[in-house]
């Protein structure tokens, strides 16, 4: 059974329909009535839900988006459904109520939602070496933004706004898909590594569906595939993870957390989760060749790593001295300028580069 949540795009209709208010609170529910019929819109009340006839969705948000007398905080208060004519009000319908307030970001953020709808999604690469050799065994895949002028949207914009909005599973969804399309189309032969959000991921059977039926249709070999969980630190439910991080295991692709060592928890997470690899956060290894807690953080997390047959990878290496300091503490493989910058033409060797 398909979720309906990974099967509906939120989108600003223009049609015509029937838009469906509902406000918990009475005065509110007066004052939006006054507000739609000074707009000349003919609103009727029913069971405490407000319905209005209307030529176009997208012009009827427009409208109250206009009204200074409608708070923040009120526009928060008010559900909206909208049904185009000739769509039944059922159970599956419910999945598109979103707060007024959300429906003007999206009528308010064109550009962000435009990069859904026609799949304006652009993947850098940024070489992961191993060490000793530097020699390039995988790329990660990083996902920006392309607004309709060309202009790219930085990722961490994207997904800020996108979890702002109640639409990081599109996002997480979209990016996975580009970064393997776009792997395949750039014959990347080394590994690649694909970020996922798993707060994104509700059913990994159901979310993951397309993901896998592209990894398929490119015929990716699955252990050429990492999936890697972005903000490892901030994950509460380990239990969810590991659900996902096993999903994955068992299609026979491998798994990474990311960030490790930049949170309290993140022993416990790597004991809890037993991916195949760690990323050290670059925050540890910032200056490590002349800091004792940060090597001794590094250190820490290397035996374990070590115990646990699990490779460790130092993300943001910049200096031949921190390079040299994780090489000879057992680090497995590097990522960083020192290397390469992220770019959209995958670097095929490396030189060490001072930025």
């Amino acid at each position: 059974m398909d979720c309906k949540k990974c099967a509906v795009l939120p989108t600003i209709s223009q049609a015509e329909g029937e838009a469906f208010f509902n406000c918990s609170v009475e005065p509110l529910q007066a004052k939006l009535l006054a507000l739609l019929e000074e707009e000349g819109y003919t609103a009727r009340l029913e069971d405490d839900v407000i319905r209005v006839t209307i030529d176009s969705f997208q012009q009827l948000v427009a409208c109250l988006g206009r009204r200074s007398n409608l708070a923040e905080v009120e526009s928060e208060g008010i559900s909206l459904l909208f049904l185009e004519q000739g769509q039944k009000l059922d159970f599956s319908a419910f999945s598109r109520t979103k707060s007024l307030k959300k429906w003007l970001f999206l009528l308010n953020n064109r550009e962000f939602l435009d990069i859904f709808e026609s799949n304006s999604l652009t993947t850098w690469f940024q070489p992961i070496v191993s060490l000793p050799t530097h020699e390039i065994v995988a790329y990660e895949c990083l996902s920006r933004g392309v607004k309709a002028d060309g202009a790219l949207m930085p990722p961490h914009l994207l997904f800020k706004l996108a979890e702002e909005n109640d639409l990081l599973f599109y996002l997480d969804r979209l990016c996975r898909e580009n970064a393997l399309k776009t792997a395949a189309a750039k014959k990347v032969s080394a590994d690649i590594f694909i970020n996922f959000v798993p707060t994104a991921i509700y059913v990994p059977e159901t979310c993951l569906q397309s993901t896998m039926k592209w990894a398929r249709q490119l015929e990716y070999d699955p252990k050429r595939v990492v999936f890697e969980v972005v903000e490892t630190h901030q994950v509460s439910d380990l239990t969810h993870l590991r659900t996902i991080l096993d999903y994955y295991r068992s299609k026979m692709f491998r798994t990474a957390l990311d960030d490790i060592g930049s949170g309290h928890a993140n022993l416990t997470t790597l004991a809890a989760l037993g991916a195949d690899l760690i990323k050290v956060d670059m925050g540890i290894i910032r200056g490590i060749d002349n800091d004792p807690v940060k090597q001794s953080i590094f250190g820490a997390l290397t035996g374990i790593a070590k115990a646990n047959k699990i490779k460790v990878l130092a993300e943001g290496v910049e200096t031949s001295e921190e390079l040299a300091y994780v090489t000879q503490q057992g680090a497995d493989l590097a990522q960083g300028y020192l290397f390469a910058k992220p770019s959209p033409e995958p670097v095929r060797r490396v030189e060490l580069c001072s930025w």
